[in-house]
C-alpha cells in the first residue's frame, strides 16, 4: 500500500498489523496521496519541534510543558489511525502556544537575564511578590527582577522592551548584576502590571505612568529620541518597489489626480519604463527623473533588482507633531543573477537594518493573483527574523501594487501568502485588513506618461482618476495605523541574533588580519634591522562608493625598511570609475591602511604583542568555526582564505623588491601562523564547542578593545556615519508633502 508510504517514514514501529486505516470519506480515499504527504509533513514538524528545536530554546525551562507536549506526541503515535485529526489539532495547537513562549526564553537568555517560573514556588498568593522578593535577592543588591506574565506581555510590548532595557543599561555599568525574568502565566497571582525587584521607585513609577497601547497618545508623549517613523519596505524583483515610493511621495503631495497633473511630478527615483497606445500597440519609452552617478538604480539589465543598495527617503511631516516618514527601499529578492546575489541583497538589508534605532514597520510589497510566492520571500523573512527576533512579526505590514486588477484586493496571492506564513516558525505574524494595504502605481505612471505627452482615451482618464483617489487613501490609512496601532521596534545593542553576530565578525576579518601582519612586521623589525622603530596602522575613512580592485597593478611603498602595498582604492558607482577590470575583482572596503614609522619603540612590550598575536589568533578560530557551523554562512575559512591572500601579496612584494629581507621573513612568520591555525581549526572540528551566542558576542566586543584592531573599528563607524545620509537618504521638503496628511488622532 504505496500511499500509506509517507506515515512510516515518520513512525515505523506502527508499521504492520497494529496499523489501523478507517476511511474518512470518498473524497479522502481519492486524494489519500495528497492527504497523506500533508499528514507526514506536519507529524515530521512535530517530532523535530518537540525532540529538537524546544529542547534547545527552553535550556531546562518549562519542563512540564515540554514533557506535556512530549505525552501529546507518544498519544498520537499509540493512537495512529486517519481518524487523527483531533490528535493531529490538539498536539498543533499546543506547540503553536509553546513554541513563542520558547523562543521568548531563548532571547531572554541570550539577554542575560535568568528565567524563573513562579508557578513552581510555593508562594502565598497574597504577598507572592514580596515573597518572591525577599526569597531570590535576599538583600544582595546585585539583582534585579523583571515581573510580568504572557498577558501583560502582549498587551503592553513597549513598556516590557522599556523594563528590560533599563535594567540591562544598568548592567553596562555593573557586571556583576544577576538579571532574572519572573514568570507569574502559571501561577493563580494576578499580577496586575509590570514591576522590577527590588522596587525601585524611580523606574517603575515612570513607566506606570506611560500610556497602555489603547490609550490616545498625548502630544507629550511623542517626543522620543528618534522622530523618525521608520518603514523598511521589502519585495522580490521586479514587484515596483521603487514605483510604489515615487507614487507614496505623490500620493501624500497631491489629494486628487487634477491636482497632479497641474504641478510637477516629485520623483525620487528615477523611473523609466515601456507604454503602449492605440489600436497598434505603439510603444512609447518614457523616462522621468535625474539620472546621475549616485544612483542606486540599475535599468540596463531586466530581471536584476533595479535597486542595487539600501536608499531612504524622507518626508518631512513637521506638522504632524515634529514626524518625519522614513522609507527604506531595498534591493528586491529572486535576483535573476542567482541566490548568491539574493544573499547579497539580505546582507544590504540586514546592514541598513542594523544602522537604524528602530523599525515602526517593515513593509513587504507584493501583486496580487500570483501563481506562486519566489522561494527567496521565505529565505528572506526567515533571515530577517533571525536578525531581529520574533516580535517585530507585530510590525509587519502587507502593501499590495496593480490592485486595480483585482478590485483592490489580495487575489489569488492571498491563501498562498498564508500558508507560507503558516509554515513558518513564527506563528504570529498577522496577515488582515488592518495590516494590509492596496495602492495602484499604475496611475503614478499614468501621470508620468501625460507630462511626457502621452494622450489616452476618456475611459482610461476615469480609471486612473479613481484608482488614484483610491491609492490617496489607502496611503493615509496606512501612516494612520502605523502612527496609532504599532510600537517601534526597538533596535537597542542589547539583542543579539546568529545574523547579527555574523555581520560584526565579518566586518572584524580585515582588522584582525591586518593587525596580525601588522605585529609580525614590528617584531621583525626589532628582531632584525632597529628595535629603535614601529610601524603603527593609520586607517582612513574613503567614500561609502569605494572598492579595491585586486586586479591593477600595484606599486610598493616603503614604510621604514618595510615595503608595503598600498589600497588601490577606485570609486565605483555600478561600474567601476577608475578602470575597466571586471566586477568580481573589486571588493568593498570600509577604510583604507596608510602607515606611519616612529622613531621609537612601540608602546607595548614584545610579550604584550606575543599574547595579543595568539589571542587574535585564537578569535579568528571561534569566528571561523562559527560561520562555517553556526552562521553557515560560508563552507570556507574566510580568515584561512584573508591569510593566504596576504602571503600572495608579500610575495609579491618580494618579487619585486628581490633584495629585502624584511619582506622575506613576513612570509615565512605568515607561513608558520597559517600551520598554526590549521591545527587549531583541527582541534575545534574535532571538539565541538556549546553553540554560545552570548559568549560569541563577548569575544566580539573584546575584540574589538584591542589595539590596532580598535582604531581600524573606529573608523568603520565614523565612515558610516559620515556617509550615511549623503548619497543614500533622499530628502521630501515639508511643502511639498503637506496638506493630505489625515490621522484621526495624532501620532
Amino acid at each position: 500500500m504505496p500511499k500509506f508510504q509517507h506515515i512510516r517514514w515518520n513512525y515505523p514501529q506502527n508499521e504492520g498489523s497494529g496499523f489501523t486505516l478507517i476511511p474518512r470519506s470518498t473524497v479522502v480515499n481519492q486524494n489519500s496521496d495528497q492527504y497523506f504527504l500533508e499528514l507526514a509533513t506536519r507529524l515530521k514538524n512535530f517530532d523535530v519541534m518537540i525532540n529538537h528545536d524546544l529542547p534547545y530554546l527552553l535550556r531546562g525551562c518549562l519542563k512540564e510543558r515540554l514533557r506535556k507536549a512530549q505525552q501529546l506526541q507518544m498519544k498520537l503515535r499509540n493512537e495512529l489511525k486517519l481518524e487523527l485529526n483531533s490528535f493531529v489539532n490538539e498536539l498543533s495547537q499546543y506547540l503553536q502556544d509553546l513554541e513563542p513562549k520558547a523562543r521568548f526564553i531563548d532571547h531572554l537568555k541570550r539577554q542575560y537575564f535568568e528565567y524563573f517560573n513562579v508557578a513552581e514556588q510555593e508562594l502565598d498568593l497574597a504577598d507572592s511578590v514580596l515573597l518572591l522578593e525577599n526569597a531570590l535577592i535576599n538583600n544582595n543588591r546585585h539583582v534585579r527582577i523583571l515581573c510580568s506574565n504572557d498577558v501583560l506581555n502582549n498587551a503592553k510590548q513597549s513598556k516590557l522592551n522599556k523594563l528590560r532595557n533599563e535594567i540591562l543599561k544598568e548592567r553596562k555599568t555593573n557586571r556583576n548584576l544577576q538579571l532574572i525574568y519572573a514568570d507569574f502565566s502559571y501561577c493563580p497571582f494576578d499580577l496586575h502590571d509590570m514591576i522590577i525587584l527590588p522596587f525601585n521607585k524611580k523606574i517603575n513609577e515612570k513607566m506606570l505612568r506611560e500610556p497602555s497601547r489603547k490609550a490616545r497618545i498625548s502630544p507629550s508623549s511623542t517626543q522620543k529620541k528618534d522622530d523618525f517613523i521608520n518603514i523598511l519596505l521589502i519585495g522580490e524583483s521586479g514587484v515596483g518597489k521603487s514605483t510604489f515610493i515615487n507614487a507614496f511621495a505623490n500620493y501624500l503631495t497631491f489629494n486628487t489626480l487634477e491636482q497632479a497633473k497641474s504641478n510637477k511630478p516629485t520623483v525620487l527615483i528615477p523611473v523609466s519604463f515601456l507604454i503602449t497606445t492605440g489600436d497598434n500597440f505603439q510603444e512609447h519609452k518614457i523616462t522621468f527623473g535625474k539620472f546621475d552617478s549616485t544612483t542606486t538604480e540599475d535599468f540596463n539589465h531586466p530581471g536584476q533588482s533595479v535597486t542595487q543598495r539600501c536608499r531612504s527617503y524622507v518626508f518631512a511631516l513637521n506638522h504632524i507633531i515634529g514626524k518625519k516618514v522614513r522609507i527604506i527601499d531595498t534591493p528586491g529578492f529572486g535576483d535573476t543573477r542567482g541566490l548568491d546575489q539574493d544573499d547579497i541583497n539580505i546582507q544590504h538589508i540586514l546592514e541598513c537594518t542594523r544602522d537604524l534605532t528602530h523599525l515602526d514597520a517593515i513593509c513587504f510589497l507584493l501583486k496580487p493573483n500570483a501563481t506562486r510566492l519566489h522561494t527567496s520571500f521565505r529565505t528572506c523573512l526567515t533571515q530577517l527574523f533571525d536578525l531581529l527576533g520574533p516580535n517585530a512579526s507585530q510590525n509587519i505590514l502587507f502593501c499590495f501594487t496593480n490592485a486595480r486588477s483585482t478590485f483592490y484586493t489580495s487575489g489569488d496571492t492571498a491563501p498562498l501568502l498564508r500558508s507560507m506564513l503558516d509554515s513558518l516558525s513564527i506563528r504570529d505574524i498577522p496577515f488582515k485588513k488592518a495590516n494590509t494595504f492596496f495602492f495602484d502605481s499604475e496611475s503614478f505612471r499614468y501621470l508620468i506618461a501625460l507630462h511626457n505627452g502621452i494622450r489616452f482615451n476618456g475611459q482610461e482618464n476615469e480609471e486612473y482618476f479613481m484608482s488614484w483617489s483610491k491609492s490617496v487613501d489607502e496611503s493615509n490609512r496606512l501612516l494612520n495605523y502605523v502612527c496609532k496601532e504599532l510600537h517601534p521596534y526597538s533596535l537597542h545593542n542589547g539583542w543579539q541574533s546568529v545574523k547579527h553576530a555574523q555581520l560584526e565578525i565579518v566586518r572584524l576579518i580585515r582588522p584582525i588580519l591586518e593587525a596580525m601582519r601588522n605585529i609580525l612586521r614590528n617584531f621583525i623589525l626589532w628582531d632584525m634591522d632597529s628595535p629603535n622603530k614601529s610601524i603603527v596602522l593609520w586607517p582612513q575613512p574613503v567614500p561609502r562608493s569605494s572598492k579595491l580592485c585586486t586586479s591593477c597593478q600595484r606599486h610598493p611603498i616603503q614604510a621604514g625598511n618595510f615595503w608595503i602595498m598600498p589600497d588601490n582604492i577606485h570609486e565605483y558607482q555600478n561600474r567601476c570609475l577608475v578602470c575597466s577590470c571586471h566586477k568580481n575583482q573589486h571588493i568593498a572596503v570600509d577604510y583604507k591602511l596608510k602607515y606611519k614609522v616612529f622613531h621609537h619603540a612601540s608602546n607595548y612590550e614584545q610579550n604584550q604583542m606575543n599574547d595579543l598575536i595568539n589571542r587574535m589568533n585564537f578569535a579568528s578560530i571561534d569566528f571561523a568555526y562559527f560561520l562555517i557551523n553556526v552562521a553557515r554562512s560560508t563552507t570556507e575559512d574566510p580568515f584561512l582564505v584573508g591569510l593566504l591572500g596576504i602571503i600572495e601579496e608579500e610575495k609579491q612584494i618580494c618579487a619585486q623588491k628581490k633584495s629585502n629581507h624584511l619582506n622575506s621573513a613576513l612570509v615565512k612568520e605568515l607561513d608558520e601562523l597559517i600551520v598554526s591555525h590549521k591545527e587549531q581549526m583541527k582541534k575545534i572540528q574535532s571538539n565541538p564547542p556549546e553553540d554560545n551566542l552570548e559568549a560569541i558576542y563577548e569575544r566580539i566586543n573584546t575584540v574589538c578593545t584591542y589595539p590596532m584592531i580598535r582604531e581600524q573599528i573606529a573608523v568603520i563607524r565614523e565612515n558610516k556615519n559620515k556617509h550615511r545620509d549623503k548619497h543614500y537618504e533622499v530628502q521630501v521638503s515639508e511643502k511639498s508633502a503637506r496638506g493630505n496628511i489625515y490621522l484621526s488622532t495624532p501620532c
